[in-house]
């Protein structure tokens, strides 16, 4: 009677555990292209960062998709100025749109990259969490926040090397 009493109550935990935390399929979650690079300047040194990967796993609690992902973020320094320890705070969005196109969440973070002294090279890994409301059908994309010069100063690097493709 001990026996099965211990495994019932196994068996109810154990269930009560899977009901609140579903694996389900993730919206469409993706890095934004014209905002995947940025570049800013420390002292007139340009200082690069990319949005390289996200890796999205999704549950659910019956009422929304709870989207958590992994996001890596990649920043490199000219070799000129590899001698000194530097800090930088890049700024980059997540937001959730619909399938109408929406915004139903947007949320801006930064993040703190510091150089140790003789590295050209820092990459970062973020954890965060988005939800999506259950049925509602959504996508979430996530980019640099750019200002005009950072836009322009890109979009010109990206133009030139188009051009330089061509035969």
């Amino acid at each position: 009677m001990r026996k099965y009493f211990f495994f019932l109550l196994i068996l109810s935990v154990t269930g009560c555990g899977s009901v609140t935390s579903e694996k389900v399929r993730c919206p469409k979650t993706s890095i934004l292209a014209e905002f995947s690079k940025s570049i800013d300047f420390h002292k007139e040194i340009p200082i690069r960062s990319d949005l390289d990967s996200v890796i999205p796993q999704c549950t659910t609690d019956g009422l929304q998709t709870w989207v958590d992902f992994r996001l890596r973020i990649t920043s490199i320094r000219p070799l000129l100025s590899f001698n000194t320890p530097m800090t930088i705070k890049t700024s980059y969005f997540v937001a959730v749109i619909d399938k109408a196109g929406n915004v139903l969440s947007r949320s801006n973070h930064d993040l703190v990259v510091k150089f140790e002294e003789k590295q050209t090279t820092k990459v970062n890994f973020v954890q965060l969490e988005e939800r999506v409301p259950l049925g509602k059908e959504a996508s979430i994309y996530i980019g640099f926040n750019l200002d005009e010069t950072q836009r322009d100063f890109l979009g010109k690097e990206r133009n030139k090397n188009v051009h330089n493709l061509r035969p």
